[in-house]
């Protein structure tokens, strides 16, 4: 898969490349943060994929595919692990029974345990609760010791006591599903409270055990769960829970609200699929106050929400809930206590909840959540739960009650609704990563900034500035794994120098410091002073480093001097008027990120380069160049702002210089190719060739050669030959237009399939052309042969030698249409057809037949087209034979009587295209008849 660097070049080139033309390319790509930096960070590989990762006191618990492991939270060392996995699934045994004794029955099924769920409980104990897939959705709790030994394995216990007077089906202690789950636990008045989102299908239909949004109490002794009400559950009704899934992605707690953020269709028979948000009260243990609206991340040509072109990225991927930064918070309207949910969304296939790779990260004050739902509400912009009550019920909510509620009081009244406006927010990177799939997001706050933690589908990790105000880039970009970055991470100690991210790739656990991972990744002087304050970095010498890594040099954080990488062209002619691109990086840089390009100036010597301000960014410079002022052709190209300077040498003035033309005549329609010869023909940045005021299309440009197809005249004539290079003019001796040929005919009109014909055109005018070509258009086998052609020595007559056509196994005889390009004129077209190759009949010794006074050579054999033969296929010596006449089953063909004054043995052979056949030998003598 080539994608990896694809995707991290992009998220710099985004912006830089939109700054310079395609000739700086190579030095963008080399002033950029280096993207494949390795780094040596803490991290632990599981046994198998890990699923839910929670910190507590020092010791990271991992919840993983059969096992749960401790790690220490210095250096990710694994201190204790606790097997969950495979167990035995027997129909007959409860979720807390040891089943093995029932291991050699038949209905019993070996299953691996996947971590649904890992929570950590501080209200009865500490204790560490983990939902696995097997045993219909169950828990177990691991008892912490006092001691913070982090053993996980001395006080286990299941969390499941079935009650006689449950309902059938009903099971308030199978919590989580093994097609996905978010289990959010709560303390709410001295009572632990586990709210949970399922994704269920028709598999769970028999029992009805698990349910689609539940909230339930956690006993007070522990051994299980319990339901408060009958209204404690909502399901997806049974018939649409195959056709419908709901995608639980993130699941939080703010102020008096609970949230789930959900994957589902639009409707229920929609083909697309959307993001909504689900919120209901965290003491409504009735789901009551149940309400769910959809959400939006938009990207808009013009960073405002009206606009003439949107588009939205439907599939939330991850999610996150933080405060914000003071920077951040002014520029969305929140305060500093707000909790912002931030969220990365992407484009999806169409009709499909697949992401593409197409992003967008969106923040949405949890405020602005609640008083959208609220507006909603009193618009009437609202419909029942289909999903759940389905789709012609029309009392499922009370709206009197919504208005004039505050949102949580205790009601037994269900108005439990579905708002069909979606809340729409703006993506904050503006297409930043439109060709990325990201799949995590944590923030964290250093200063006055939000920075944000992301992860891509590739196992790139990045750390950027959340900012509306300005486009910002990530100041950490490099690949952590192989696998995609997990939704679940976690940000600890972020106001600390200490402070880290955990994040998850596959089965792999990384420490990530939040403060940066140094600065030698910066190749510029200028990203090196744009990176975050926090990261402290500086330019020393040639390089990017810490203060305490600067050695014998001057480290600063405010001075770029400018670098020149390349200058194109690298020669001017001598007359000037040549736009010079300068290629390099850090000019006109200042301090807060802004060019400053009005103080830079570029000379040519002790000349000055006229800058081009509205072409020229800090990685850019254009500047027009004026004539050469002395003798002395090569010149430094100097670079100077109020900062410093910075010298290049490999520049020269030329003087351009065309020795010869050819050929020196065409047709008067034009198209004839035409070749310049000469010394500094690629000088400068423009060359115009022109032929009696008319323009020659430029086909090559090399320092040497010159190539371009001349322009049509209406008569033919002579013109000079005009070479404009930038302001330098020059001219050479004449071209000779003359009158545009004609092929009347062509002989033969066959080719046996074998090729090797000798096609005649007859015309006029044909010595006007230099280059002639036949092409040979095959319908039946879709294809084109184009050959070469010569003129005779009659100026009227041009041969070409027909292409085997043997490799399409066509079905003979096959017409053909042949045509001949002549320069740029193209003939009528003539059929061709190819037949059957002959057989001709070897012989030791010719026969040889008196007709007057020429000797005539007979060669018999079978399938001998009388037409096809007469394309010169049959040669003596190195002779065509004359005259071919057929005669029953032989041919006669005259031989050519220089032949006949030779002492010598010739052969007689059959031509074809690519190779020949003997047919015999004549032994020539003088004065004397063949023998």
């Amino acid at each position: 898969m080539a994608r990896p660097l694809c995707t991290l070049l992009l998220l710099m080139a985004t912006l830089a490349g939109a700054l310079a033309g395609s000739e700086c390319k190579e030095a963008l790509v080399k002033s950029r943060m280096n993207v494949n930096m390795q780094y040596q960070l803490p991290n632990f590989t599981a046994e198998t994929r890990i699923q839910n990762v929670v910190l507590h006191k020092h010791h990271i618990y991992l919840g993983a595919v059969n096992y749960i492991y401790v790690l220490n939270d210095k250096d990710l060392q694994k201190v204790a692990e606790y097997k969950t996995g495979p167990v035995l699934e027997h129909p007959h045994c409860f979720p807390c029974e040891d089943c093995s004794h029932k291991a050699n029955l038949s209905d019993g099924v070996w299953k691996d345990n996947i971590n649904m769920a890992l929570l950590v409980d501080t209200y009865y104990d500490d204790q560490l609760i983990s939902c696995g897939s097997v045993h219909r959705g169950t828990c177990q709790r691991h008892v912490l010791p006092p001691d913070n030994t982090a053993d996980i394995q001395s006080e286990v216990y299941c969390m499941y006591s079935p009650q006689t007077d449950e309902e059938p089906g009903q099971c308030p202690d199978c919590v989580v599903s093994a097609l996905g789950t978010k289990v959010l636990l709560s303390e709410k008045d001295r009572f632990i409270n586990f709210f949970v989102g399922n994704t269920i299908n028709s598999s769970y239909l028999p029992d009805h055990s698990l349910h689609s949004i539940s909230v339930r109490r956690l006993k007070e002794t522990q051994d299980g769960f319990k339901f408060l009400t009958d209204q404690s559950y909502i399901d997806v009704l049974p018939e649409f829970q195959d056709t419908y899934p709901i995608k639980y992605v993130h699941a939080f707690e703010s102020n008096h609200f609970i949230y789930f953020l959900t994957v589902q269709r639009e409707t229920l028979d929609a083909q697309t699929f959307h993001t909504r948000i689900i919120r209901f009260c965290s003491v409504d243990s009735g789901l009551h106050s149940y309400m769910e609206m959809p959400l939006e991340c938009i990207l808009t040509e013009k960073r405002r929400r009206r606009s003439t072109k949107e588009e939205v990225f439907n599939i939330l991927q991850a999610a996150y809930v933080s405060k914000p930064g003071s920077q951040l918070a002014k520029q969305i309207g929140a305060n500093l206590n707000d909790d912002i949910l931030y969220g990365v969304f992407a484009q999806s296939k169409p009709d499909s909840a697949e992401p593409m790779n197409r992003s967008a990260v969106c923040a949405f004050p949890v405020k602005y959540v609640n008083e959208f739902f609220n507006k909603i509400v009193n618009k009437n912009n609202v419909r029942c739960l289909q999903h759940f009550y389905g789709p012609n019920h029309e009392h499922c909510f009370n709206r009197t009650l919504l208005r004039n509620s505050s949102g949580c009081e205790v009601r037994n009244d269900e108005y439990r609704t579905e708002f069909t406006t979606a809340l729409q927010r703006v993506d904050l990177f503006t297409g930043q990563f439109n060709q990325v799939l990201l799949t995590s997001i944590s923030t964290f706050i250093k200063g006055d900034l939000t920075i944000a933690n992301l992860g891509t589908s590739e196992g790139r990790f990045m750390q950027v500035v959340v900012s509306r105000s300005g486009l910002s880039t990530p100041h950490v970009n490099f690949l952590l794994d192989s696998h995609p970055v997990s939704p679940e991470a976690i940000v600890e100690h972020p106001l600390n120098q200490n402070g880290y991210t955990l994040v998850v790739t596959g089965k792999k656990i990384t420490k990530i410091p939040l403060n940066g991972l140094g600065c030698e990744h910066f190749q510029s002087c200028s990203q090196c002073l744009s990176a975050p304050s926090f990261v402290q970095c500086g330019w020393c010498h040639d390089k990017c480093v810490q203060l305490e890594e600067c050695s014998g040099g001057i480290w600063t954080q405010e001075i770029c001097l400018p670098t020149i990488y390349k200058v194109l062209p690298t020669s001017a002619p001598l007359e000037g008027g040549t736009t010079l691109t300068i290629c390099g990086w850090d000019f006109g840089f200042r301090r807060n990120n802004k060019s400053d390009l009005k103080k830079t100036k570029v000379f040519l010597g002790n000349e000055s380069c006229t800058l081009t301000l509205s072409e020229s960014t800090t990685n850019t410079l254009k500047c027009t160049v004026g004539p050469a002022m002395n003798e002395h052709f090569n010149v430094s190209i100097i670079i100077s702002n109020n900062r410093g300077t910075a010298q290049y040498s490999t520049f020269s003035y030329v003087d351009p210089i065309i020795t010869s033309i050819s050929p020196s005549y065409g047709p008067k329609t034009g198209g004839t190719l035409l070749t310049l010869t000469g010394k500094h023909l690629n000088s400068g940045n423009s060359r115009h060739i022109s032929i009696g005021g008319k323009t020659c299309t430029l086909k090559s440009v090399s320092d040497s050669i010159l190539e371009c197809y001349t322009p049509a005249q209406t008569t033919p004539t002579e013109f000079p030959v005009k070479l404009k290079i930038d302001l330098a003019n020059r001219e050479i001796n004449s071209f000779s237009y003359r009158e545009d040929p004609v092929v009347y005919e062509i002989h033969p009109t066959k080719s046996f399939i074998s090729g090797g014909s000798t096609i005649t055109g007859v015309g006029k005018y044909l010595n006007s052309v230099s280059v002639l070509r036949m092409v040979i258009n095959v319908h039946e086998a879709g294809r084109n042969f184009t050959v070469a052609c010569q003129h005779r020595s009659n100026s009227e007559i041009i041969c070409c030698t027909t292409p085997s056509l043997q490799q399409l196994n066509l079905q003979l005889p096959v017409k053909t249409k042949a045509f001949f390009m002549l320069d740029g004129i193209h003939s009528k077209h003539f059929d061709l057809i190819y037949v059957h190759n002959p057989v001709f009949k070897p012989f030791e010794k010719p026969v040889m037949i008196s007709i007057g006074n020429e000797n005539v050579l007979e060669i018999k054999g079978n399938d001998i087209d009388p037409e096809a033969v007469k394309g010169e296929v049959l040669k003596v010596g190195n002779k065509s034979c004359e005259n071919i006449h057929s005669h029953s089953e032989a041919v006669l063909c005259t031989v050519p009587n220089d032949l006949l004054k030779l002492n010598s043995e010739l052969n007689i052979e059959w031509k074809q295209a690519v190779s020949s056949t003997v047919l015999g030998k004549v032994i020539v003598q003088p004065d004397q008849n063949f023998t």
